[in-house]
Parts: C-alpha cells; sequence; structure tokens
C-alpha cells in the first residue's frame, strides 16, 4: 500500500512541475510557433479580444491550465509571452512573480538594462537581459516596491510596453 501511495505521489509531481520562462519559451512552447502550434503544446484553446488586425499583432490566453500568461503573436508567429500573477512559474534563473530588482540584478548580472517604468516612474523599472542582443531576452516589470510584477519572455517585443497597441 505504501508502495503505491508513494507511487502515485510521484506521478502526481512529475504531471505538474513548475514551468521555466526562457528567452525561448516556456515549458513545450517556443518563440516563432504558429497559433495553433502554441494551442497544441499548451493541450487548451487560445482565446482573446478581437483586434482590427488580427495577422499583424494579438494577444491570447489559454483556456484552461496556464493562468496568468499572455501569448502575443505577430504576422501569426509567437513573439512574446508575458507573466503577470504570482505562481509556480519562474525564469531559468529562479525570478518570479514577487522577487525584486535586487534580486534580478544578482542572478543576471551587470548585461541587465534598466530603464525607468514609462507609467510608475522612479522607483519602478523595466529590467532587461539578452540572451541574443535584441533577438531573445526577458524583461522584468518592478513596481513602486522594487518588486517584480510582470515578466515578458521573447524577440524585441519584450519591449512593447503596451502589448499589440
Amino acid at each position: 500500500m505504501a508502495a503505491a501511495l508513494l507511487a502515485l505521489a510521484g506521478a502526481g509531481t512529475a504531471q505538474s512541475p513548475a514551468r521555466l520562462l526562457t528567452p525561448d519559451g516556456y515549458g513545450p512552447v517556443r518563440i516563432g510557433m504558429t497559433r495553433a502550434q502554441v494551442s497544441a503544446a499548451l493541450h487548451s484553446p487560445l482565446e482573446g479580444e478581437p483586434i482590427e488586425d488580427e495577422e499583424s499583432c494579438i494577444e491570447l490566453t489559454a483556456t484552461r491550465g496556464h493562468p496568468n500568461l499572455a501569448f502575443m503573436f505577430q504576422a501569426g508567429r509567437l513573439t512574446r509571452i508575458s507573466l503577470a500573477g504570482a505562481g509556480p512559474i519562474r525564469t531559468e534563473r529562479g525570478i518570479g512573480i514577487g522577487s525584486t530588482a535586487a534580486e534580478v540584478r544578482r542572478a543576471y548580472g551587470p548585461r541587465i538594462e534598466a530603464e525607468v517604468h514609462e507609467y510608475l516612474g522612479a522607483p519602478g523599472e523595466y529590467l532587461t537581459w539578452w540572451a541574443r542582443p535584441n533577438r531573445r531576452g526577458i524583461r522584468f516589470e518592478t513596481d513602486n516596491n522594487r518588486r517584480v510584477d510582470v515578466i515578458h519572455a521573447g524577440d524585441g517585443s519584450v519591449r512593447f510596453i503596451e502589448g499589440c497597441l
């Protein structure tokens, strides 16, 4: 009986690991995928508000299983994944929602580009780290308490302040 319970506990853990958000994607989702490929990888339909020109840019969310994530598509391809809400998702260097700006700087080092937050002003910041300059990176938005409240991962679109607008 104990062996069966241990096996079930292990199976449950294997089915729900914390996902990593990287410059290249999230779990099985890769930057550059189509909407259909992302939906299949997430095992969930994607939905979002229709916009005037859906072919140029649209932001969508999964209908089940991936809360707090938004997926930006430009010209039919995934360009950015945004995390805005607490949970188990972390970057490969252990940064998640609620981490401090100091933790981001320690984790990503001197290559962090810091800018004052467009809407909050200082001490709110955008902290951007490039795995490949202007091609693949992660941007952390911090609030007035110097805590990460949004993380964007992907291509140069991580710099877009208002998403598709």
